[in-house]
């Protein structure tokens, strides 16, 4: 998908589940989703979803922005199906 650096992405609720993570690295986190989601998903195609469940498992050495760019493309591919 190309680019998109105009476009933002508001998310309502964002429920995560990381261990040993205190409610400002989930914060930082979904501020990186959202980030990732507005850049990769074009403007004409961002809409309201109401509700989406998505899993992902992550290593547990893996820094903030690989986590952040591992659920906004979970959620990418969940909104394709």
């Amino acid at each position: 998908m190309p680019e998109n650096k105009n476009a933002a992405i508001h998310i309502g609720q964002l429920n995560m589940r990381i261990p040993g993570a205190n409610a400002e690295v989930g914060r930082r986190l979904a501020g990186g989703i959202a980030q990732n989601l507005a850049h990769r998903i074009p403007i004409g195609k961002q809409r309201d979803i109401g509700a989406l469940n998505v899993r992902v498992q992550l290593p547990v050495n893996g820094t903030g922005a690989e986590m952040s760019v591992a659920v906004a493309e979970a959620i990418i591919r969940a909104l394709r199906k």
